[in-house]
């Protein structure tokens, strides 16, 4: 009778053990955060892995080849982007040097994440916010390097090109940013003898994820990316 009485009790601590193992999922935290890069050790310098800001680097380049304006003539290009800051290609076109990649990160972090960071922060930092995701810059980065880490799916990049305003400021920004302030790319070969390039680019440099356009690998064959680029050290970087 004992034996029973025993049975019973461990089948109902086993039923009881797995209906809170069924309980309410963990609760999780959206991040994102955008960075505007000039060359992939400047990208390491912000604490993101060095394979992600490699991989986002390959991303952009390979993006630059299929949809960057190309023009008959280096007048025509440097009107669009910054003088001098044009290269003639094999063929004799003209197609503006790559100033920098976009990597935006954008995913999700769960609290036991939130708290294996927070483990990592300063005292004074780690208290602050309460239980939940506070957002504080430190945090932030740790989490965002986390997440990049474990999820290639989670981050996308796109090419990023100076250019000069119509105030004759100097600014960086992706071929999305200029068409949506009003750039139309008339002079290249792809809208004089396309359809529309700006529809092109809308359409086709939406962002994918790294994870979609690179292939895992080691960093030594990209590691003269981290220098810079080609062309002027003098574009800005930015973050918000």
């Amino acid at each position: 009778m004992k034996r029973s009485k025993y049975v019973q009790l461990s089948l109902a601590a086993s039923v009881a053990m797995a209906i809170s193992g069924c309980g309410q999922a963990e609760k999780t935290y959206p991040v994102q955060k955008k960075y505007n890069f000039q060359s992939v050790q400047q990208c390491a310098d912000e604490k993101l892995p060095v394979d992600v800001c490699s991989d986002a680097y390959m991303a952009a380049m390979a993006e630059h080849r299929r949809l960057a304006p190309v023009y008959d003539n280096q007048a025509d290009c440097d009107a669009d982007f910054v003088a001098d800051w044009c290269q003639q290609d094999s063929a004799g076109k003209f197609i503006p040097k790559l100033g920098g990649f976009e990597l935006t990160a954008d995913g999700e972090v769960t609290q036991s994440q939130v708290d294996a960071a927070k483990a990592q922060l300063p005292a004074s930092e780690a208290n602050s916010g309460g239980s939940g995701f506070s957002g504080t810059s430190l945090l932030t980065g740790l989490l965002i390097g986390n997440m990049l880490s474990s999820n290639r799916s989670s981050y996308f990049s796109q090419p990023v090109y100076r250019y000069r305003d119509d105030r004759g400021n100097y600014g960086s920004s992706t071929l999305n940013q200029r068409i949506s302030q009003g750039s139309t790319f008339t002079k290249s070969n792809q809208a004089r003898y396309g359809s529309s390039y700006t529809d092109s680019i809308r359409s086709g440099a939406k962002p994918i994820s790294v994870a979609s356009s690179t292939s895992r690998g080691g960093f030594g064959s990209k590691a003269s990316a981290r220098s810079g680029w080609g062309g002027s050290s003098s574009a800005g970087r930015s973050s918000s």
